[in-house]
């Protein structure tokens, strides 16, 4: 049984035995109160104050004062009030601070502009980086800037190639609609632009190839998209051999095939596949080019 409630029982205990003491001596008769001993009282008075005892040590061991109240100093509740209200200042500022930690740095258009042009990132880091954009609605600033460095650098093919590029990502990055027309002939040009002030500029031509070739088959650019993969092929040819140079005879033999050249098309994954024995993607189409057959 608790502390507490065993001095309740005590308590109530004593009460009982007081009235019954009171209420014998009062109520009874002379004779029965002759035949109370005096050894009787004395007994009585003994209980009482035994049980007396049993209180004040029950009261000592609970820590409690007569009045029931704790022995707790007032330096003790102040210390508690402080540890819980700091306690609680901890609790809502540690979802807030989680929060913070978890938010990426806000994007901007400069700080994404330099890390796009940046030559260490590569081809699939830009690819994020350009839907990160879209995310945020910093596409035509961030576009606004690569024609800027177009226009302020014109004889420059590398700024003419990236303003391509650019233009692309705006159309790979933007609900399908009339414009997906406009950024892809704008890129054309641009691409036109670079191919101008260098005509081995294997990044513009082969890109502008790609590009014509995803367009729909009734405008009629897939032609101008071989015509120009097969300048690289002999391009490709002049110089050291580059591990990229591979997709330019899986390209062009996957563009042959649509239009029933076959045997070109596995002729030109044959030529790729002896410069590159390690290419999957140009294996693949081999072995289903002979299986075909």
């Amino acid at each position: 049984m608790k502390p507490i409630l065993i001095l309740v029982c005590l308590l109530i205990a004593l009460m009982a035995v007081g009235l019954f003491v009171f209420y014998g001596v009062s109520k009874a008769s002379p004779p029965q109160v002759a035949a109370s001993s005096p050894g009787e009282l004395s007994d009585l008075r003994a209980e009482l104050k035994a049980l007396e005892q049993r209180v004040d040590a029950m009261q000592q061991a609970t820590h409690l004062d007569p009045g029931g109240g704790s022995r707790v100093s007032q330096s003790d509740v102040d210390a508690a009030v402080e540890r819980a209200l700091a306690t609680r200042a901890a609790s809502e500022s540690a979802p807030a601070a989680q929060n913070a930690a978890a938010t990426p740095p806000k994007l901007d258009a400069q700080t994404a502009f330099a890390q796009l042009t940046d030559p260490s990132v590569n081809w699939e880091e830009r690819r994020k980086k350009w839907s990160e954009l879209a995310k945020a609605g910093l596409l035509d600033e961030v576009l606004a800037l690569y024609e800027k460095q177009a226009a302020e650098n014109p004889n420059d093919t590398k700024a003419q190639t990236a303003l391509g590029n650019a233009y692309l990502n705006k159309l790979f990055n933007s609900p399908q609609g009339p414009e997906a027309g406009v950024w892809g002939t704008k890129a054309d040009k641009a691409f036109d632009r670079a191919l101008a002030l260098d005509d081995h500029n294997w990044e513009a031509r082969y890109v502008k190839a790609v590009s014509l070739s995803n367009w729909p088959a009734f405008l009629g650019k897939q032609p101008e998209a071989i015509a120009n993969l097969e300048i690289l092929v002999q391009q490709q040819s002049q110089g050291p051999l580059q591990p990229h140079y591979a997709q330019t005879y899986l390209i062009l033999g996957n563009l042959y095939k649509p239009t029933g050249k076959n045997d070109q098309a596995l002729a030109m994954w044959q030529q790729g596949q002896a410069l590159f024995p390690n290419d999957a993607e140009i294996q693949k189409q081999i072995q289903l080019a002979q299986q075909q057959h």
